[in-house]
Parts: C-alpha cells; structure tokens; sequence
C-alpha cells in the first residue's frame, strides 16, 4: 500500500487560466502594424504593403489575421483618397500655370480670382 508521501511520480502541472497552448500566427504583429499605419495618412502606403505581406503569410500559415484584413481596406481606401486629392491639386496647379502663362508677368483678375503671376511662381486668392 502506498501513501501519498511516498508516490514518487511526477504529475504534470495543469496550464494556469492564463496559458493557451492553441497555436499562434506568427504574422499578428505584422497585421497590427500594418493596421496602425493605415490609420496615419502620410503612412498609409506602408500600411498598406504590410498589411498585404502579414495577411498572405498568415493564410499561407493557416490562420485568419483580422487585423491585416482591416489595415488592408483602411489603407486602401486611404490610398485612394490620397490619389484623388493629389491629382485635384495637381489639376488646380497646371490651370493656374497656364492661366499666368496666358496673362503674363503682374496682378491680374479674372473672374473672382486675383493671378499674381512672376516668372517661375504664381500666387491665386479668391474673393478679394
């Protein structure tokens, strides 16, 4: 008959409640980041490319990153606003060089809008 004292086996230790031993993405952090920088608008191209580099890994790993998919689309859609301001102001920019460039050197009004035309700048205000 054995006692308690003298059982001599080792019994493993069952996990605390804070353990989980389910596998883990090794690409998470990668779609964190990929998500924190989509929502930044100078970094949003980054976002962007990290956030397409941790979601395909993590699939390719057999894991579903959440957070890569949501930086993905808030990076792509911040992409494409940045694209259409870009080429408005690009737009603005190129009217108003040919605009002085049709006027030439001085202040000129045309409309509502004052050209303050030099060569190689320019300078538009509106309303005065």
């Amino acid at each position: 008959m054995t006692t308690p004292e003298s059982d001599t086996s080792i019994e493993e230790p069952l996990p605390s409640a804070g353990e989980d031993n389910a596998p883990r993405d090794p690409f998470k952090s990668f779609g964190v980041v990929g998500f924190v920088l989509s929502l930044f608008a100078i970094l949003n191209i980054a976002g962007l490319v990290i956030s397409i580099v941790a979601l395909v890994r993590s699939k390719r790993a057999g894991f579903r990153n959440r957070f890569a998919l949501a930086g993905l689309v808030i990076a792509s859609i911040g992409v494409l606003i940045t694209f259409i301001l870009i080429a408005a102001a690009v737009g603005g920019l190129v009217d108003a060089a040919q605009t002085c460039t049709r006027l030439g050197n001085g202040v000129h009004t045309v409309g509502n809008a004052t050209y303050s035309c030099a060569p190689g700048s320019f300078y538009v205000t509106y309303g005065r």
